[in-house]
């Protein structure tokens, strides 16, 4: 996995085109890597985050095209090429990472190191790969070299989405969860949320809502994970917490701790 650093000026040509171009060629990476698309910290409007985008690795070649001088107007010395840019919940590497490593002192790339990277796959949650994104969308975020105003941005993005909606056919990959089991506990609990407390809304059919979460995610593919000890009755907000709050946990045997955004709960 590696992070490639632009910014507000670059930014559009590397969503638009799906490539980067550097001086220094990365080392030790492959076709399909997971390369994290970040946007300089000193161009980010207030409370933005530096990595929106993530894309796929395919190649990195000496640009003798000079391509990178008719994408950006000047000449790097590699072209890195990728596919499939998609969008991902907005982060900052510097706050999710387990290592002491300083990414943000990079000068254009740096390699993700192995317990980071975990973190960084925790956080997108990528199951599987889904159809190509328009990236016309993605860099309307950027005009002229700049990032836009939240109000600039979403009256470009009316005027983007002012037809009718389409519809894309895509074949996905499921994983088949046991929806009896989910009810069970479900029930069991009262429909009550084990993270705040929560009791539950009611739907218009008159039956109580909550949802269920698995402490260990199911796309981690590990063994007995459908299982009862694995799944907490949660609120719909609780739920969102354990996917983007910052997440720390021990399984109690039975039971769990869990830690989120600093403050302990203890589930039995």
């Amino acid at each position: 996995m590696l992070l490639f650093k632009n910014s507000a000026e670059t930014m559009e040509g590397v969503l638009k085109n799906a490539k980067h171009a550097t001086n220094g060629k990365p080392n030790d990476v492959k076709p399909g890597d997971i390369i994290l698309i970040a946007q300089t910290k000193s161009t980010l409007l207030t409370g933005q985050k530096p990595i929106r985008w993530i894309m796929d690795f395919v190649s990195c070649e000496e640009d003798e095209d000079n391509l990178s001088n008719k994408i950006w107007g000047k000449h790097w010395r590699y072209i890195i090429s990728g596919e499939n840019v998609r969008p991902v919940e907005p982060f900052d590497i510097n706050e999710i990472k387990m290592t002491s490593k300083n990414y943000g002192a990079a000068q254009t790339f740096a390699v993700i190191e192995p317990e980071d990277e975990e973190e960084v796959l925790n956080w997108i949650s990528e199951g599987v790969k889904t159809y190509p994104h328009d990236t016309d969308i993605f860099s309307a975020e950027f005009k002229e070299g700049k990032t836009l105003d939240h109000d600039e941005l979403i009256k470009r993005l009316d005027l983007k989405y002012r037809n009718t909606p389409k519809f894309k056919e895509t074949i996905v990959e499921l994983i088949e969860r046991p929806t009896l089991l989910s009810n069970a506990i479900k029930e069991k609990y009262g429909y009550k949320c084990m993270i705040c407390g929560y009791p539950g809304f009611l739907k218009k059919d008159g039956k109580k809502y909550a949802e269920v979460h698995h402490m260990i995610e199911l796309n981690k593919k590990a063994p007995e994970t459908l299982q009862s000890w694995n799944l907490l009755v949660v609120c719909p907000l609780c739920h969102k917490k354990l996917h983007y709050s910052d997440v720390k946990s021990e399984f109690l045997d039975p039971g769990w701790k869990i830690i989120i955004n600093g403050e302990e709960h203890t589930i039995k």
